[in-house]
This record gives structure tokens, sequence and C-alpha cells, in this order.
């Protein structure tokens, strides 16, 4: 039998947003994309080939929906 390496994937702890005197979206936006791009990375070395695929899919129709989000925000913003 081989044995293989299990993944490990180090998640850096971002400081408390409570600690922050002043919300920053970037930094927001950045921790997502960090987190959603470590899911996908997870999902890609998953056994399970078609569970993984549908996984995937899902994923990145939440990336997409959640930029989408993003942009109503700001042109909200914008506007007001």
């Amino acid at each position: 039998m081989s044995r293989s390496d299990p993944v490990v994937i180090p998640l850096a702890k971002p400081p408390s947003p409570l600690q922050r005197p002043v919300a920053d979206d970037r930094w927001i936006q950045a921790a997502f994309e960090y987190r959603a791009a470590l899911l996908a990375k997870l999902l890609r070395r998953m056994p399970q080939q078609k569970l993984a695929d549908i996984t995937s899919a899902l994923l990145g129709d939440l990336v997409a929906l959640h930029h989408q989000a993003i942009n109503q925000a700001y042109g909200r913003a914008e506007h007001d």
C-alpha cells in the first residue's frame, strides 16, 4: 500500500475587524478571495472527481455572485 501525505494548507489568521478603527473593504475582499482560492485548491485534490467538479462549479458561482454584489454596492454608494 502506498501512503499519501495529507494535504495541509496553512490558513493565515487575519486581524480581528473589531480591533480596527475603520472597516477596510479591500481587506474584506482580499480575505474572501484568499479563502475562495484555498477552497478551490482543496476541491481540486478531492478523490471523488464528480463531487469535486460540482462543488467547484458552485464555488465559481458563489464568487461571481459575490463580485456582482460588491459591484452593485459600490454603484449604489456612488449614486448616493
